[in-house]
């Protein structure tokens, strides 16, 4: 039965931003990365919509979908 880790970090004092919610954005997509978990866990892990961890893992030069554009026009029927 999965358990609850907690993990402690050192931050510097003077460090601004939400820690927290970065070290789960850092963990989703190390999972995601990995095969562990697909891209709608890894969002939900880090408790944001899908839409804003795909922008996460743009930011980051990391593709989600390993897709080229013809393969995703053939997918979508858009081939002319």
């Amino acid at each position: 039965m999965p358990h609850e880790v907690l993990v402690k970090v050192r931050v510097p004092p003077n460090y601004a931003g939400n820690i927290e919610k970065e070290v789960r954005l850092a963990y989703a997509i190390d999972l995601f990365i990995r095969g562990v978990v697909s891209v709608e866990r890894a969002a939900e892990l880090v408790g944001i919509s899908l839409h804003d961890f795909l922008l996460e893992l743009r930011k980051r030069g990391i593709t989600a979908y390993p897709y080229s554009d013809e393969e995703v026009r053939e997918e979508l029927g858009l081939d002319e």
